[in-house]
């Protein structure tokens, strides 16, 4: 039987709370309705111009968690809760970055990284966001887990706008990805990928937003 996400009424009532996100980010609950727990993304406590902004984030993650479908490494979509939560299964586990096997078995995570990427990319989507240290988990199983499809792009393969816009958006993740292979510290770059380093590095420097040119 197909799980189901929690209705708001049981929302309030039963869900306990993970993380109140900051100002622009959605608050975490996490809620168990016979089935296991399941992870919320609500956007509903924040100020008005937020709910508004948070209603757009919560149509573009589902949509990015259902073009992906049931992929291995990924979090399960349980349903939209209204416009302002979704629901999520839950990985068990933590960030791979305090993980203690982190260095021992580095190679192996990395090339699990890799896996993740390489089934998101054929969906058509884009994570964009795997430099953040947070959206990086290791489960209980020893098994890696990328988190976060809030800023994800999705574009269908083989059409005009994944074409032309594929090569900028895989660069990102393959530069998020070579900076796991130093966090890891599994080998040096090759003379290529010091080259892909540099060059996103530059493109990124130009980024207006970039708090490091600030």
């Amino acid at each position: 039987m197909p799980r189901r996400a929690p209705t708001r009424a049981e929302l309030d009532r039963k869900a306990r709370w993970i993380q109140r996100g900051s100002r622009t980010k959605a608050d975490l609950r996490i809620i168990d309705l016979g089935d296991g727990p399941q992870v919320i993304k609500d956007f509903s406590r924040k100020p008005g111009w937020i709910r508004w902004f948070g209603r757009l984030q919560i149509a573009r993650e589902c949509a990015a968690y259902r073009r992906l479908g049931p992929a291995a490494g990924f979090p399960r979509l349980i349903g939209r809760i209204d416009g302002h939560a979704l629901s999520l299964s839950c990985i068990e586990g933590g960030q791979l970055i305090h993980a203690p096997t982190r260095f021992s078995r580095g190679a192996d995570y990395l090339e699990q990284i890799g896996a993740c990427l390489d089934r998101l990319h054929a969906a058509g989507v884009f994570h964009l966001d795997l430099r953040g240290r947070h959206n990086v988990v290791l489960s209980t199983d020893d098994r890696i887990h990328l988190l976060d499809l809030a800023g994800a792009v999705c574009l269908r393969p083989g059409g005009l706008a994944h074409r032309l816009g594929s090569p900028l958006l895989r660069a990102v993740d393959d530069a998020a990805y070579l900076k796991w292979k130093w966090i890891l510290e599994v080998g040096e770059y090759t003379e290529k990928e010091r080259r892909r380093v540099r060059r996103h590095r530059f493109w990124r420097s130009l980024w207006f937003p970039n708090p490091k040119r600030r």
